[in-house]
């Protein structure tokens, strides 16, 4: 099994490939992608950097292109996917089905890997995007149970890649894409004040109900509403050999 660890800045990258990642994922410093954090991420020269030193110890590295491309500029997300393919990345994760369309039309030979922010929850799903965009890897939601992941496994000759723990999103996790309409900017559907929002703008914008017979945090906002937190976000890491999948992904919401 290999594991794949998040990397956002040079010297994050460094100790993951120090210390025995099989890949890295990372990002660009720009609204393609979701954890486009404020003194994170890569520029150009840091990415190049990046490669070289993990090439040079047999370590891949990704690019997550994994925010929704802005019918305004799509143009944006194509130049990071085509500068990617220029440098050299082993693969990219992306979400958007416009870019991935893109990339397979413009970039055959490229692997493709779909982002968890294209909320594939069952094997219909994956073997359709398999089918239309050639991926050979998914990242599954982490709402799964371990049985599920083993008959999505079972079901489709994509590549799975699962969380080795639960979600910390206050968001209906694995369906980023309908989510980030609720509040009025999340990573997927980024606006200008996304760096000042931080990476989920759910606990500002959105109010939960109080589901009953369910163990849940409260969490209040700016103006006192009330936001709430399950344990489907709160759950630990959880086992997943044995299930057959290939690769276990490391998350780091500050994306170090």
């Amino acid at each position: 099994m290999d594991l794949i660890c998040p990397a956002g800045s040079l010297a994050a990258l460094k100790q993951a490939v120090d210390h025995g990642a099989n890949a890295v994922y990372l990002g660009l410093r720009d609204a393609t992608n979701a954890r486009n954090f404020a003194g994170l991420n890569f520029d150009p020269p840091a990415l190049t950097s990046g490669l070289a030193y993990a090439h040079a110890r047999g370590c891949q590295v990704y690019l997550a292109i994994n925010t929704y491309a802005q019918a305004a500029q799509p143009e944006r997300w194509q130049q990071a996917l085509d500068q990617a393919v220029t440098l050299g990345v082993d693969a990219v994760i992306l979400a958007d089905p416009g870019l991935l369309r893109y990339a397979c039309q413009r970039h055959p030979g490229l692997r493709l890997h779909l982002s968890v922010q294209g909320s594939a929850t069952n094997f219909e799903a994956i073997n359709f995007y398999q089918r239309q965009f050639g991926i050979v890897r998914a990242v599954l939601p982490r709402v799964l149970a371990l049985e599920q992941v083993r008959q999505v496994v079972q079901k489709t000759p994509v590549e799975i890649e699962v969380f080795g723990f639960g979600s910390l999103c206050v968001m209906v996790e694995g369906r980023c894409a309908l989510s980030s309409f609720a509040p009025p900017s999340t990573p997927a559907r980024p606006s200008r004040s996304i760096t000042a929002r931080g990476a989920s703008g759910w606990p500002r914008s959105t109010p939960w109900p109080k589901a009953s017979n369910t163990p849940w945090v409260l969490i209040r906002g700016p103006g006192n509403e009330r936001h709430r937190l399950g344990p489907e976000h709160r759950c630990g890491h959880r086992p997943s050999a044995g299930v057959g999948t290939p690769a276990l992904l490391l998350a780091a919401r500050a994306g170090v």
